[in-house]
């Protein structure tokens, strides 16, 4: 009988087994890919939306425009966070579908609806004497619903691109946890849904902010230009097709440096007061008209500061303004006009109003009395304004 030899089966020394095909959706690491991815997605919305913004506003003279982009920002960050966490988790092209367009919703929410928010809550932190004021205002015929309808394409695309997530991230984790570098076509289908999310940010609509940041620019830009114009302005107005003539009455208070604030939005969103104050204690308001996104025409300016000297004067001593004196009521109740004339008294001559601080339309006042005490007033209001409250400061 023929000898038969048993075959060696013992793997070489030399080789080693090749890895057994890997499910990497089921991996937590593939969930915190998931995240990263969706926060990435979340960044490139908000610095398109908020990048071109932020640019603008850091060349004006105004005070910290910078809350409402942190807040909306962070807001944004989270969702695209937590959207990006769940799609991975539940592994699903129909799941991720609905869950990005959830996010979508959320996201044109927050975009329009918490700008204003965070600058008031900039506000609130910097100086607790308007803390829950209604500084910033925000549209009120305007629902979320209504920024909803104008992130129309957000809420369009966004889903759409979601459906891919898992299957591009899965080569991306193929090569991470391999410890292979992660080649072009790789990285481009990483980034290429993230360019396009900044590109969505970019052409989300802004209905809650642009209109008064316009108002602000050309308010900038109208000082600028009367200040170095030397000729009539009506002559400049008719030449440019620029209201300049607008400052006219105000011309000679426009010197030296100066901050813009957006005092109001009144008549039903069509117009914005900008307020400019200057170092020189000049303090003048101009009124824009406006549309929902933009600034249209630099309609007129005052001096602003009337109603908060010679009107508050008038409401001391009980006086009623000549026909004369422009602007000069202040509208206050009866309790308050007879807590003033009492005070009267305290003083040895009119009183010197002095502007200690103003956010937004509210304004607080304060005059020294003749035995150094204080007289401490908020007000409200620009064009109507509007006595809510004081306080006497003994010496």
């Amino acid at each position: 009988m023929a000898q038969t030899n048993t075959i060696n089966r013992a793997q070489p020394s030399g080789l080693s087994a090749l890895p057994q095909e890997m499910d990497h959706e089921t991996l937590p690491s593939f969930r915190r890919l998931g995240l990263v991815y969706g926060f990435l997605m979340g960044l490139a919305i908000a610095v398109g939306f908020w990048l071109p913004k932020m640019l603008v506003m850091s060349r004006l003279p105004v005070w910290f425009p910078y809350g409402g982009a942190i807040v909306s920002g962070l807001a944004v960050l989270l969702l695209g966070s937590l959207a990006g966490w769940l799609s991975s988790a539940l592994r699903r092209p129909l799941f991720s579908l609905l869950i990005w367009l959830g996010t979508a919703v959320l996201i044109c929410v927050s975009l329009g609806v918490l700008p204003p928010v965070g600058q008031n809550w900039a506000v609130w932190l910097a100086d607790d004497r308007f803390a829950g004021l209604k500084v910033v205002q925000s549209p009120d015929h305007l629902f979320w619903w209504s920024f909803v309808i104008a992130g129309f394409v957000m809420v369009s695309v966004l889903p759409l691109m979601s459906i891919l997530q898992n299957t591009n991230l899965v080569s991306v984790h193929q090569e991470v946890v391999y410890g292979r570098r992660l080649n072009r076509q790789i990285v481009f289908r990483l980034l290429l849904p993230t360019l396009l999310a900044g590109f969505l940010g970019a052409l989300f609509p802004d209905l809650t902010t642009s209109a008064p940041r316009g108002a602000v620019l050309i308010t900038d830009q109208a000082i600028q230009r009367v200040r170095d114009y030397d000729g009539e302005l009506f002559e400049l107005s008719l030449d440019t097709g620029f209201n300049y003539n607008a400052l006219d009455s105000v011309r000679g208070q426009l010197d030296g440096p100066y901050t813009l604030l957006v005092n109001e939005v009144v008549d039903e969103w069509s117009s914005a007061i900008i307020t400019a104050h200057f170092d020189s204690g000049a303090w003048v308001n101009c009124r824009v008209n406006i549309t929902q996104e933009d600034a249209t025409y630099f309609s007129f300016c005052f001096d602003a500061g009337i109603p908060f000297t010679d009107g508050m004067n008038h409401l001391v001593y009980a006086n009623v303004p000549e026909d004369s004196c422009r602007r000069c009521e202040v509208t206050a109740d009866a309790t308050w006009r007879t807590w003033l004339q009492e005070r009267a008294g305290l003083f040895d001559q009119p009183p010197v109003w002095e502007r200690v601080a103003q956010y937004g339309r509210f304004v607080i006042i304060q005059a020294t009395t003749a035995n150094n005490g204080s007289i401490t007033c908020q007000l409200e209001g620009s064009e109507v304004v509007t006595l809510t409250s004081c306080e006497e400061t003994p010496q």
